[in-house]
């Protein structure tokens, strides 16, 4: 097989991919999911809680006992049964539903706007999380590449857009979304790039982010004057049967 790698991902992403073939404008308030209150609430800390803070108990308490038999294991079962590079790519499939199913007639919680002013705001409170907690922790991986182990940002990028598909969507599109992110942490220790309290921990950034994108999302439109903003957007697809060649139709109203 030529191309492992692409064939996996494409595979990934049509498991992902909604089964009808509606489409439609999604300013449309008639697919809507009933939107709840958007404000902070602190039960929704607890899973990122229990997340980050089995990561950092994992990292500083136990780390020969749970972070090396794990790696030892994973290792050990890799040697018969490598993973395909994949995790690379599929970390962006979550990011990718969020965006994508608010086209395809999913009922979601927002219109196409409003989720993505919440993913960018989710993912730049991903990326000062993590980021700087590399540099903070500089923990060598497992395969000592670098000190760059904790915590693992492939696994807070998949876990920030597989909340925000949970949230936006339900749990019917998050759940396949939490499985391609739960992949995606799987394999960087499968394939010895990181220890599993990074992965951990970096679950647990994700899931905050996204809720946090979440928190943000009515203040910073009303910072900016965007409460009142609404914009509409058609897209069509065409097919011209003498040419054989596709197309789309766009239009916007602002």
């Amino acid at each position: 097989m030529k191309h492992p790698n692409l064939i996996a991902l494409l595979l990934v992403l049509f498991c992902c991919l909604p089964l009808e073939a509606q489409w439609r404008n999604p300013a449309d308030t008639a697919g809507r999911r009933p939107v709840p209150a958007t404000g902070f609430r602190a039960t929704q800390l607890i899973a990122p809680g229990v997340l980050m803070g089995s990561g950092l108990g994992i990292h500083y308490l136990a780390h020969d006992s749970w972070d090396l038999a794990v790696k030892n294991k994973a290792q050990e079962i890799n040697a018969k049964y490598p993973l395909p590079r994949v995790d690379d790519f599929v970390q962006y499939a979550p990011l990718v539903m969020n965006l994508g199913l608010v086209w395809t007639g999913v009922p979601s919680r927002y219109d196409f706007w409003d989720i993505f002013i919440e993913t960018a705001l989710a993912h730049a409170v991903c990326g000062i999380i993590s980021g700087p907690s590399k540099a903070l922790f500089h923990t060598l991986r497992p395969n000592e590449a670098n000190y760059q182990s904790f915590p693992s940002g492939h696994s807070s990028f998949a876990f920030t857009g597989a909340e925000l598909v949970r949230i936006n969507y339900g749990w019917g599109w998050g759940g396949g979304a939490y499985a391609v992110a739960t992949y995606v942490g799987m394999s960087r220790i499968w394939r010895n790039w990181h220890w599993l309290s990074d992965v951990l921990f970096g679950a647990g950034i994700g899931i905050l982010s996204a809720q946090a994108g979440r928190w943000l999302l009515e203040p910073v439109k009303s910072l900016l004057g965007l409460r009142e903003f609404r914009r509409g957007m058609a897209v069509v697809p065409s097919w011209d049967p003498y040419s054989g060649s596709l197309g789309l139709s766009f239009a916007c109203t602002f």
